[in-house]
């Protein structure tokens, strides 16, 4: 026989939910406050902690997700087959007068759903069209069921991508939503590091982005367990669709669609969008990411965001928009893919002043000359010259006896020189600079457990998260090896 349900079919609410029994949401609700404990105490900035450490706390987390999800697993929210929208999807985005010229949904295989050009299209060519009407926004989510907890929750005023992910999912099991069409067409599920297991984080080992993921992590369960309080002990929330379907799942799916597909629009007429807010934008949002120049803006007079096409493109080929200037560890974290092409891809390596240094105010004073911290991620970046202006001047301070220090403080303009290659800041620091250098790359380097050309070789046969996690280590292994070649070419002979 198999396992009993912890649950039973109840109520019509968007074709009826799944509802917990109440011994299983008694379960339930006490793993959640225990997740919320665990994930609320003092942060790891206050009491000092080891990767051992952090890995531990991580795995405890994640088992209490495990039986989170297997008491939730009858709960599903409702799935459409994405092809099948694609026509009522195009009707719905005539309606709300968004407006598509040249290009059409198609499926281009491991990338997705994404837009196919119908017709050869010009640099420049005004291609979509979406007015703020069509688009999920925070306004549009104040304006909804949510707006009484937006008032008064500090998450929701301050963090509008979690207010973008509840909205989203609200709307997702109303079945009067007037998005139904769009969300209906969103994928079910996202290659973020949201839907890792720790045998993927495993495989990051040696790479920054294996903390980040499990901060990542951390931080949504800690929102899940968060909310789920809020819905399941607020009166008001009792008549909220998204009260029976807010599971883990549910809002690890939601995070991710914003997290993939978020942008920022100005609010009002103004045209500085710092200030502005979190969108989902229809259509626009089905581009995939190419290199190139951005080619989208917002028109703050007519309330629309505009596409044109940032090159030719001739009919038959994917339809493709540059997302962003950003290295592949923030793309893979936020956006689920890693670009091969990347010329604003880097890796970070982490340094700092020791307190205990006897030059210790010396160096941060010529640190602070030049607007370094004196302990930060500094980058090394692709290309003849990997060693960026900040690590290449943080080195050389950091390399300084206090005759060079004395000779370089005091003189803010001439400390800027600290930060290009050809300055002349003597043998001795020039030398401890490199071999410093040299020496930290190559310890990058072994912290990994697999080598580059391992990764290369089981890259041409994996699929999936796998193949996304060695594209990714592939990337920042290249950049090491590459490091390591110009530094060797540097090191005293």
């Amino acid at each position: 026989m198999g396992k009993k349900s912890n649950a039973k079919k109840g109520g019509s609410r968007g074709g009826g939910v799944t509802k917990l029994l109440p011994h299983a949401r008694t379960q339930l609700s006490a793993l959640v406050d225990d997740i919320f404990k665990r994930c609320t105490k003092l942060p790891r900035t206050v009491t000092a902690s080891t990767p051992g450490q952090e890995w531990a706390e991580y795995m405890e987390v994640y088992q209490l997700i495990e039986k989170v999800r297997e008491l939730e697993k009858d709960i599903q929210l409702p799935t459409y087959s994405r092809l099948e929208q694609v026509d009522p999807f195009m009707s719905w985005a005539k309606e709300k007068n968004i407006m598509v010229k040249g290009v059409k949904i198609g499926d281009f295989g491991e990338q997705g759903l994404g837009m196919c050009v119908a017709e050869d299209l010009k640099q420049g060519q005004e291609v979509l069209t979406v007015p703020l009407e069509a688009m999920l926004t925070e306004d549009s989510a104040k304006k909804s069921y949510l707006g009484s907890l937006m008032k008064r929750d500090p998450i929701l005023q301050h963090m509008g991508n979690v207010c973008l992910a509840l909205h989203v999912l609200g709307e997702r099991v109303n079945p009067q939503s007037e998005w139904l069409p769009y969300i209906r067409l969103l994928p079910h599920t996202y290659p973020t590091v949201l839907y890792c297991t720790p045998q993927h984080l495993q495989s990051l080992k040696g790479s920054l982005v294996q903390e980040e993921a499990i901060k990542q992590f951390r931080n949504i369960t800690r929102q899940y367990s968060y909310f789920y309080r809020i819905l399941h002990s607020s009166p008001e929330a009792k008549s909220w669709p998204i009260r029976d379907y807010f599971t883990f799942d549910a809002y690890r799916w939601a995070v991710s669609t914003v997290m993939t597909r978020q942008n920022r629009i100005p609010v009002g007429n103004s045209e500085d969008t710092s200030g502005g807010q979190m969108a989902l934008i229809p259509a626009w949002d089905m581009c995939n990411h190419q290199q190139g120049t951005y080619s989208t803006d917002y028109n703050c007079e007519k309330q629309l965001s505009v596409c044109l096409a940032q090159r030719d493109f001739k009919a038959g080929e994917q339809f493709t928009i540059h997302y962003t200037h950003r290295p592949n560890s923030d793309l893979f974290l936020h956006n689920g893919f890693v670009d091969f092409e990347n010329p604003s891809d880097s890796l970070g390596v982490k340094l700092g002043v020791s307190k205990k240094d006897p030059l210790y105010q010396e160096k941060v004073d010529l640190l602070n000359c030049l607007g370094l911290p004196s302990s930060g991620t500094f980058l090394l970046v692709p290309g003849a010259h990997p060693i960026s202006p900040a690590l290449l001047a943080f080195t050389r301070i950091f390399s300084m006896d206090k005759d060079s220090l004395d000779k370089w403080c005091g003189d803010g303009e001439r400390a800027k020189g600290l930060l290009h290659e050809d300055c002349d800041v003597g043998t001795p620091t020039q030398d401890k600079t490199w071999k410093f250098l040299h020496t930290r790359v190559t310890l990058l380097t072994r912290a990994y457990p697999t080598s580059l050309e391992d990764d290369e070789a089981a890259l041409a046969t994996a699929s999936d998260f796998p193949a996304l996690i060695l594209s990714l280590l592939v990337c920042e292994k290249r950049i090491l090896r590459d490091a390591a070649t110009y530094l060797a070419s540097r090191l005293p002979k």
